[in-house]
């Protein structure tokens, strides 16, 4: 079974570079966003957005203690779409954890939130460059 931790790559892109060399674009999901509501309905919606992305996401089926995000894991941020006291303190909460700082989102997601990009550049330069562009 896939851990919800996994990265799961969803796309790659090769860019050609003026001497030659690799260039290589990468995007990778990240851990799931926690949809927090306010109420079923909304985490749904949360999570068909967060989904329509790209990204991974787990609805909140009730309700969630902002004291409760200090310890829970397997998630990479929350979504809130409900009051701003509630935000707070949600917004506290994560930001009491140990390790990775983790957002509150409180508008729709955008890709940022969803998944990770990475860039690999292999540099031929000092290598004397790309015999095939040379040959040409």
């Amino acid at each position: 079974m896939l851990s919800a931790l996994a990265e799961v790559k969803l796309d790659e892109e090769l860019m050609p570079g003026v001497t030659g060399e690799l260039n290589r674009l990468a995007f990778y999901t990240r851990p799931p966003l926690l949809c927090l509501g306010p109420g079923k309905e909304i985490a749904a919606a949360q999570k068909a957005a967060v989904e329509a992305l790209g990204g991974r996401a787990i609805a909140v089926d009730g309700h969630v203690e902002p004291g409760a995000l200090t310890t829970l894991d397997g998630f990479s941020g929350a979504l809130w779409w409900g009051d701003e006291a509630a935000a707070r303190a949600f917004a506290g909460a994560l930001a009491q954890r140990s390790g990775p700082v983790l957002p509150l989102i409180t508008a729709m997601p955008d890709k940022a939130h969803v998944m990770h990009e990475r860039h690999l550049c292999v540099d031929t330069t000092a290598s004397g460059g790309n015999a095939s562009l040379l040959a040409g």
